[in-house]
């Protein structure tokens, strides 16, 4: 392999320009890379200076990153099951109630004080205040609109598809029938509503960048003069309002959609007439006949089509078989239609359907029984939930064959208007448009209107700064509203002259009220009564929940009444699973340590240079460089001061090295190991079990100044991390301080090895510039020597011509 004096090349002075050795026969170029080699060798020198600087960097930051670590995990309280600094995790934390009301109270978390404190009653529980429906809050009706057997005129485009391209991706835009969930209601039965309805379309699909369809496309439609529902809408056109220069087109969809646009021959049209543009559709497709609406009969349209009922969580699908069109050709017959297919899929006698007036009627109710010879006959149903949950294109929604929407119940209709979700009340006067006037609490609920839907009334609810969360329970048909706010704090109240009447008409108001829990410490004769806004509270140091209430007759505590206390032992589980780590990530920090001081660095492999770099394959370099990086900290000061502070935590013969011994933690006797530390798990489960105050004093006493105590375990550790890896104020740690690390921000553009090689960058910078300058220089004279010497030749071919002739 070349070496970096001799391949080494500058981009600066690879780069001679002009051309040499025309006149003088010489090689020009590499004369010159010649007369520059001393240049470029100094260049060479500081760039491997400045590469063994940076692998230096990296071992250092290895070996720190690695105390950091150590240092978040098992010292920091932001990792409390793991801190075998904190005396909270070597506390006793399995605990549970003792007594024969022990089930009234549930604990958890750990307390020095667990040993001295019962509990001698529970007077009342926290409860929360809350508004609950007395009655049913809806109408309990589910049923059909006016059906009509004759014919009717439909939309061709309702439940269609249609695709377009914008400019290279193709979007399918479903053109939806019934309600969304933000109530907005599909209707393509006019010009203004059907424009609404296909906008809506596209707003539906996305297209990236926080941009729709809608945002590139629009729609016209405009309707005709005549009364003809047939032709009430006349024509569709969509245009191009993009402005980024994509082209539109129009490429396809489903067949009902394609015919009724004119356009069923999409595949033939050509690709400039399927493109729409500001003006809209193409005079090719613009001139097409649509047929936007047909004229069918109630059994055109439902035949071979279904309708999905949902009762009480279970679906199932009513077909309308072609082959049977003479059973439901009228309303009696369609009423008993259901009824007969309902009664195949739910069971008989849970379903009633009847006709009412030009509507069917669906009701809930309880199947015959006979108790002792006595018949009962069907009672309604007020407990089970009923809907139409959904059904093919045409059957549902405001102009579908039935004229309901997908979704109505015999409950609230959560997603229609509240005008139309059923809700029992009285909305005689009351328009869509019109404002809901809600206030609770005082906070105005704004934005409503009867025409917002149940969900949106809710919803806007539960965001408010009103404090209160609403809820509809669908299976009691009940509205409840409870408090934010913990126990008497707690409130709900309706503002003056609102319209919190429409919803909340009959219903019941309970206070929140607060738990009052009676506590006995040792050492005192009289109970303490604790008032607590919630069920669940901290009791010095442990998590208490009460559920019940017990030894209070009245207002005064009953005497005899067996209290409750609390039996703590200690999680060995966990302690000896967070001590076996530490070890474990401890021992690999020395063996990491001692491997950097002990590895001597081989001289023959330097860092390469990159033309070094492009003769060797990918997987030489790596393996040149996996050895050239090794030993960059032989026998580092730094390394040696860490590695002897680590292998002697506690000064040998000391009472507390020999303490930790006898719990189980000994170092090893193997020299090679460099003082790793070993744990007999038996030893140290038996210490837990028996001295576990000891144990705990040994690992998380700290150090003490006005003693010279440096403290236990983790605080000796802790002072390690902290002087070789300490992350905050003004110096860190001395590894940090001179290689830098993620885990202090500040430092990696400021530390000693950075400052070495910003030194070397300008050396390195001044080395090119002397390179140039010193290549331009020999450029130049070569290029003044080639000129003289072609001046020389043509004097002489002169002399030559002019001496022969």
């Amino acid at each position: 392999m070349a070496s970096a004096l001799t391949s080494i090349k500058n981009s600066s002075a690879s780069s001679i320009k002009g051309y040499g050795g025309l006149a003088s026969g010489l090689d020009r170029d590499t004369l010159i890379e010649g007369m520059t080699a001393s240049t470029k060798a100094k260049i060479a020198k500081q760039q491997k200076k400045k590469q063994t600087y940076l692998w230096t960097q990296e071992a250092y930051r290895s070996v720190s990153s690695k105390l950091v670590e150590f240092s978040k995990k098992y010292t920091s309280y932001t990792n409390q099951s793991t801190n075998l600094s904190s005396p909270s995790f070597w506390a006793r934390s399995n605990v549970t109630t003792v007594g024969a009301n022990s089930s009234y109270v549930s604990v958890s978390g750990r307390s020095s004080l667990s040993d001295s404190m019962s509990i001698m009653g529970v007077k009342q529980l926290a409860t929360k205040a809350t508004i609950t429906s007395n009655g049913n809050v809806s109408d309990s009706k589910l049923a059909t609109g006016s059906i009509n057997f004759g014919s009717e005129s439909v939309s061709t485009l309702e439940g269609q598809s249609l695709y377009f391209k914008y400019g290279t991706k193709t979007y399918s835009v479903s053109l939806s029938s019934g309600t969304a969930s933000d109530g907005f209601t599909y209707d393509y039965s006019t010009a203004e509503s059907a424009e609404k309805s296909i906008a809506r379309a596209l707003k539906n699909v996305s297209i990236g960048n926080g941009k729709t369809l809608a945002d590139v496309i629009g729609v016209q439609t405009t309707g005709a003069t005549s009364s003809d529902p047939t032709t009430a809408l006349a024509k569709v056109n969509f245009t191009s309002k993009d402005t980024a220069g994509n082209t539109i087109q129009i490429t396809g969809g489903t067949s009902g959609a394609l015919s009724a646009l004119g356009i069923s021959d999409i595949e033939s049209i050509s690709e400039e007439n399927k493109t729409i543009t500001a003006d809209g559709f193409s005079s090719e497709l613009n001139n097409r006949t649509q047929k936007l609406f047909d004229s069918k009969t109630f059994l055109d349209r439902i035949a071979g089509k279904g309708v999905s009922f949902t009762y009480n969580g279970t679906t199932q699908t009513i077909e309308f078989d072609k082959t049977r069109q003479s059973e439901y050709s009228d309303l009696n017959g369609l009423a008993n239609y259901f009824q007969t297919e309902l009664a195949k899929k739910f069971g008989s006698g849970r379903i009633a359907v009847t006709p009412d007036g030009d509507t069917l009627k669906f009701e809930t109710k309880i199947p015959n029984t006979s108790t002792n010879g006595t018949t009962k006959d069907n009672t309604n149903d007020s407990s089970s939930v009923l809907s139409i949950s959904s059904a093919d294109v045409g059957i549902t929604g405001k102009n579908g064959a039935l004229k309901v929407e997908s979704g109505e119940s015999n409950r609230l209709n959560l997603t229609s208007s509240l005008i139309n979700s059923g809700l029992n009340s009285d909305f005689d006067g009351k328009s869509a448009d019109k404002e809901l006037k809600l206030i609770i609490n005082n906070v105005p609920i704004t934005g409503l209107t009867y025409g917002s839907s149940m969900s949106d009334i809710m919803s806007k609810i539960n965001s408010s700064d009103a404090g209160v969360t609403i809820s509809y329970l669908q299976n009691a048909d009940k509205f409840s509203i409870v408090s934010k706010g913990d126990g008497s704090a707690g409130k709900i109240e309706f503002g003056p002259n609102d319209d919190s009447g429409v919803l909340f008409h009959d219903y019941t108001t309970k206070d929140g009220q607060d738990a009052i829990v009676s506590v006995k410490y040792d050492g005192s004769d009289t109970p303490v009564e604790l008032i607590r806004g919630n069920n669940t509270f901290n009791l010095d140091g442990l998590n208490i929940t009460v559920n019940g209430t017990f030894g209070y007759s009245g207002n005064t505590l009953t005497e005899g009444t067996e209290p409750i206390t609390f039996n703590a032992t200690t999680d060995a589980d966990s302690i000896v699973s967070a001590v076996t780590s530490m070890i474990k990530d401890y021992n690999e920090i020395i063996e990491l340590v001692n491997k950097e001081v002990s590895t001597k660095p081989n001289r023959s492999y330097e860092p390469l240079t990159d033309e070094q770099k492009d003769e060797m394959t990918d997987d030489q370099i790596k393996k040149w460089e996996e050895k050239a990086k090794a030993g960059m900290l032989f026998n580092d000061s730094e390394l040696r001061g860490l590695s002897d502070n680590m292998r002697f935590i506690f000064d040998s013969g000391s009472s507390d090295k020999a303490a930790l011994e006898s719990f189980g933690i000994s170092t090893s006797t193997n020299y090679s190991d460099n003082g790793k530390l070993v744990l007999d798990e038996t030893k140290f489960r038996a210490a837990l079990a028996s001295n576990s105050s000891d144990l705990q004093k040994l690992f998380t006493r700290q150090a003490d100044s006005t003693t010279g105590d440096k403290g236990g375990v983790m605080a000796r550790l802790t002072e390690i991390t902290e002087k070789y890896a300490g992350t905050t104020g003004a110096t860190k740690g001395i590894l940090i301080e001179r290689a830098g690390s993620v885990y202090a921000p500040t430092s990696i553009l400021k530390n000693s090895l950075q400052s070495a090689m910003d030194s070397l960058d300008d050396v390195i910078e001044r080395l090119n510039t002397q390179l140039k300058t010193e290549t331009d220089r020999y450029v130049k004279q070569f290029t003044n020597l080639e000129t003289l010497i072609s001046q020389m030749n043509s004097q002489s071919s002169w002399l030559s011509s002019s001496l022969g002739s």
